[in-house]
């Protein structure tokens, strides 16, 4: 089965697109900088886990078509001693499911769908998270103050995820 081919969990994923030349919208190749980064740190700060106690890696993934991450990009989370994969480097299973080819499990995908830039100094970023069924799309309002990125708001768009209970 080939590489390319999107497995269910990268489906989930898909939050509602724009077109590249809409206005605001910050380049794709742009994402793997201080903003996408800071970003890809809330995401990853809030996600639950579907699945306590399993062990899981990281995918992180760009773009309605789910572009891999550089290893560069994912170098810049070493202190938060994660294990990152490369989309790349995932094996397809049956039934359509990907998994790290060392340990056969699913890991999460982290996906920065679209950041667009709202004058003066915001940034409203669409992305999500899955992990093998579930998932959640957010939109984060991201302000910059003295060189750094926050992220100020964030709204849950949709999703699947039910905590336990």
């Amino acid at each position: 089965m080939s590489r390319s081919f999107i497995c269910l969990p990268l489906l989930a994923l898909c939050i509602v697109g724009c077109d590249s030349g809409e206005p605001g919208a910050v380049p794709q190749a742009e994402y793997e900088g201080p903003l996408g980064e800071a970003i890809v740190r809330q995401l990853i700060a809030n996600i639950p886990d579907p699945a306590p106690g399993i062990p899981k890696g990281y995918c992180l993934v760009t773009g309605p078509a789910l572009a891999p991450m550089s290893v560069g990009f994912a170098k810049r989370f070493a202190d938060l001693k994660l294990r990152f994969l490369s989309r790349d480097v995932l094996r397809i299973t049956e039934p359509n499911a990907a998994v790290d080819p060392e340990t056969g499990l699913a890991p999460y995908y982290i996906q920065i769908r679209t950041i667009k830039f709202t004058p003066p100094a915001t940034w409203t970023a669409d992305v999500g998270w899955s992990y093998k069924k579930t998932f959640e799309k957010h939109r984060y309002e991201v302000t910059r103050k003295d060189d750094k990125y926050q992220v100020v708001k964030s709204t849950r768009l949709e999703g699947n995820w039910m905590p336990p209970g």
